[in-house]
């Protein structure tokens, strides 16, 4: 038999300290591949994955094991740069059907919901969206998608890169609440930029109008039930739009959407980079991950001291807020926003780029995401760095690959969020 210690630790397979990570745990500095994704079955399509074809898309990336068109403007017609340029002066359209819809229903929807997230739910509207997060017993996170309350017995989880299905339903098999957790035939597009506000009204009239900063309302597109909510993952004006029973009705929606965006010069694009960077919004599985935990990353404001009813996760975090009160944080990284110097940086990154104090010294932290920002003319950039070098104004240095197996180091000065 195994001998474990009084903490409960297999001497056979030591416990690694996530907090003291320096590197990414997926690490694997290779460089840029000249590959192609393998489009098969294996993973899922979305129900406007054709239609976005139809558009142009020629990137994407696998987000919670479906296709996620990432670029639809060639390199050669401007790329990036052009989708940037849409979304700032007239108005795009995303397929992000791969945020998917889990539906938790039933008359104890409210007290499971209020146990799996940190936020206090019976404090939410109905019809009112709010971003959440989920953490596990040790207080770290296990995804942070957008809620959306329809009534006090109706949620939808609109998920982050994760299996948040399988971990609800796994916390309900022990605690028994009276609630069915199913996934939707719902698939969202978003509809984000300058022009957003005059298309949204051209769509569903005056209630797009009416409708708060993360409102709800039931509404129809060319006769066609939807949810829209005023949320958006780009800092500019947006809604998402959720279609019900997507799997019969995306065409007729996609089509009624891209004829009445045509005056407004719509744009099929994926999510662009540089106004969620500068923003400071995060992006699971590049920025915030399944080994951090609020604190690190700005989320303080979402783990209430006095939230009524017990939640996933509220022991060890009360603990860590009180370490962290006595200057004993738990962890040794934090995130911080970039301003890099260096030629503008084109498309996305393949590796996440290590970062260190001096050009000749030891990584001690890495970025998770960078682009090229239009409106600052600079390269930004999101990082996870010790405590110690958060100070807005220290200057750092950016292990940046070269393209042959080599890399340069970049000076960069942190910056406080929004990056200006």
């Amino acid at each position: 038999m195994t001998n474990v210690s009084a903490k409960g630790a297999d001497p056979n397979f030591p416990s690694v300290d996530q907090s003291d990570r320096t590197v990414p745990v997926n690490l694997r500095q290779t460089g840029r591949p000249d590959i192609k994704l393998l489009i098969s079955t294996r993973a899922r399509k979305s129900p406007y994955w054709h239609l976005a074809i139809e558009a142009g898309c020629w990137r994407a990336e696998v987000y919670n094991r479906m296709y996620l068109p990432r670029g639809y403007v060639p390199e050669e017609d401007g790329g990036s740069a052009a989708e940037y340029e849409a979304l700032t002066q007239r108005v795009t359209l995303w397929d992000i059907a791969a945020a998917r819809q889990i539906r938790v229903q039933g008359p104890e929807a409210t007290e499971f919901v209020n146990y799996v997230v940190t936020r206090d739910v019976t404090r939410l509207a109905a019809m009112r969206a709010a971003y959440v997060v989920l953490c596990d017993s040790n207080g770290r996170m296990i995804n942070d998608p957008l809620l959306l309350k329809i009534s006090p017995e109706e949620y939808w989880f609109s998920i982050s890169d994760s299996d948040l299905s399988l971990w609800l339903k796994g916390v309900n098999v022990g605690k028994g609440f009276d609630v069915r957790i199913q996934e939707l035939d719902v698939s969202p597009v978003q509809i984000q930029g300058a022009k957003a506000n005059e298309l949204m009204a051209d769509l569903i009239g005056d209630v797009a109008s009416e409708m708060p900063a993360f409102g709800l309302a039931e509404t129809e597109i060319d006769g066609l039930p939807v949810l829209v909510s005023r949320t958006g993952f780009s800092g500019e004006a947006g809604y998402e739009v959720y279609l019900k029973n997507s799997s019969i009705h995306a065409e007729r929606m996609w089509d009624a959407i891209l004829r009445a965006g045509e005056k407004y010069g719509l744009l099929v694009t994926g999510p662009i980079q540089p106004h969620r960077i500068t923003s400071g919004i995060l992006a699971w599985g590049q920025d915030v991950d399944n080994e951090m935990v609020p604190f690190q990353v700005g989320l303080a404001s979402h783990i209430p001291r006095k939230k009524a009813s017990d939640y996933i996760g509220r022991e060890a975090l009360e603990r860590m807020r009180d370490d962290i009160a006595a200057g004993n944080p738990p962890y040794k990284l934090t995130m911080v926003g970039l301003k890099m110097e260096g030629d503008p940086i084109q498309g996305y990154l393949s590796d996440f780029w290590l970062v260190a104090p001096s050009p000749d010294s030891e990584p001690v932290g890495f970025v998770t995401s960078a682009s090229f920002a239009p409106k600052l003319q600079a390269n930004v950039a999101l990082a996870r760095l010790p405590i110690e070098l958060a100070e807005p104004g220290t200057r750092v240095y950016v292990s940046q690959p070269t393209g042959d197996s080599t890399t340069k180091s970049v000076p960069a000065v942190v910056s406080a969020f929004p990056i200006e």
